[in-house]
């Protein structure tokens, strides 16, 4: 790992609040969100329970690819891939492109993202594409939070309609392999690279020669190349699309940033060997040569004042949770880690409170009109419990809404994203909403956050 030229940067409110609903557009303008959500799925219990399950017995005795087919196979048999506009709600490309406008420019951004203007390889745009995403029937301002789910929220899947199993669009997806890679299948985080194109999110598995992970599936160097239809999907962002953002536990490599912060030598060892991976055998059926367009580490500077995470298979779940609460001082990714993770016994609440309010539109459309009797009594009607396991990781409003279920305290904030209000207490094991200091609804809650009262306000930047 190179050495830290100034320590570790700042990090603002607006990446804080991104964290928590690490939405694609966020990724894409917050690259170290991508590793930060790996790390909170490390730490969701969820994924260390599969090491117990019988499938999982003896895998890490096995060769690393067989323990990624195992792996496969339990996310196929137990999530879908979901990209819909219904779940996660809409928004504005202005109010977006303002959120991020400290950040990157709206001129950037509307280069190199799809939801914004992107224009890419003619394969995806000879159709409309915002017909092809169900966009054409809104205005042309119009955009879908695509959110990328923790573990918990693509477990949720099972409470919502039309749904059997869990269910996640493609960074969840890729987020969920890389974490189960290491927890379960015990193969170092330094051998995973997670690949984001303005379409599309999957990840290269460095065993072997070389593994593709595409939504739920794999894909191998020999299957790469065997011109199935399966293949011929898996081909489609490294063919079509320029590579993004490339994040390792070393740090990322962004398309349009300036500096970099993945370690130089690995990502130059990386850009070889997928190269490598994407060269057809002699007696392939398809021929055809790809070479990816990856950012160039030519025209950035790497600069990486981070401590290194240092987290190997062989360490348990209480040592990879005490390390990196150690680095949250000196490490970006483990630092907004809690955030992604919804984890308010570690964090301050206005970043989470600025994600509920700003980018919870589902509950508040599905709730608009009624009387604010009404609106409480449908969230009364909620079954009381929380999609996250333990006393201090709370789901948004649209997580509670769309999975049918919430905490009294994730029931106030939903409340509060509905009807409003001016403050949140939690004390004796109750929430309640308060409004001019009278209370407008409260619930019994079992979840105690670092902060017992907080203000329900949208925060400035």
């Amino acid at each position: 790992m190179m050495a830290g030229l100034d320590g570790m940067k700042s990090i603002s409110l607006e990446e804080k609040s991104s964290a928590a609903t690490l939405s694609d557009m966020e990724i894409f303008v917050f690259p170290e969100l991508m590793f930060s959500l790996v790390l909170a799925n490390i730490l969701s219990p969820r994924i260390w329970a599969w090491r117990d399950l019988e499938w999982f017995a003896g895998v890490r005795e096995m060769r690393p690819k067989k323990r990624l087919q195992r792996l496969r196979q339990h996310i196929m048999d137990n999530y879908t891939f979901n990209l819909d506009l219904e779940t996660w709600g809409l928004t504005r490309q202005e109010v977006e492109l303002g959120r991020f406008a400290p950040f990157l420019s709206p001129d950037e951004i509307a280069k190199s993202n799809a939801l914004f203007g992107y224009q890419g390889d003619v394969y995806y745009y000879d159709i409309d594409i915002r017909r092809h995403f169900g966009l054409d029937k809104y205005s042309g301002d119009t955009i879908p939070y695509w959110k990328t789910e923790t573990v918990e929220a693509m477990d949720a899947f099972r409470h919502k309609e039309g749904h059997e199993v869990g269910a996640g669009e493609c960074v969840s997806l890729a987020g969920l392999y890389a974490a189960a890679a290491f927890v379960v299948c015990g193969l170092p985080l330094e051998s995973i690279y997670l690949m984001a194109t303005p379409l599309h999110s999957q990840n290269f598995v460095d065993v072997d020669t070389g593994i593709l992970t595409n939504n739920r599936r794999l894909v191998t160097k020999a299957m790469w190349a065997n011109g199935t239809v399966i293949s011929q999907q898996a081909r489609r962002a490294l063919e079509h699309e320029r590579v993004t953002v490339v994040s390792h536990a070393t740090g990322y490599m962004h398309l349009l940033y300036p500096e970099a912060t993945i370690d130089p030598l690995v990502y130059d060892a990386f850009s070889k060997k997928l190269c490598s991976f994407l060269v057809p055998p002699k007696d392939a059926a398809d021929q055809r040569l790809v070479v990816p367009r990856l950012p160039d580490a030519g025209r950035v500077r790497f600069v990486n004042g981070d401590t290194p995470l240092s987290l190997t298979p062989d360490m348990g779940y209480a040592e990879i949770a005490d390390r990196l609460e150690a680095l949250r001082g000196s490490n970006r990714a483990a630092a907004l880690a809690p955030y992604a993770g919804h984890e308010l016994g570690k964090t301050e609440f206005a970043p989470f409170m600025k994600a509920a309010l700003e980018r919870s539109p589902v509950s508040r459309d599905a709730l608009k009109g009624m009387t604010e009797e009404k609106a409480l009594g449908a969230i009364s009607a909620l079954a009381d419990e929380s999609i996250y396991d333990g006393t201090s990781r709370l789901a948004l409003p649209d997580e509670a809404w769309n999975f049918g279920r919430g905490d009294g305290l994730e029931k106030c904030l939903l409340a509060a994203n509905v009807i409003g209000g001016d403050e949140i207490a939690v004390d004796g094991g109750h929430a309640t909403l308060l409004r001019g200091g009278r209370e407008v609804c409260s619930w019994k809650t079992m979840k105690i956050p670092r902060e017992r009262r907080f203000a329900v306000a949208r925060q400035a930047q």
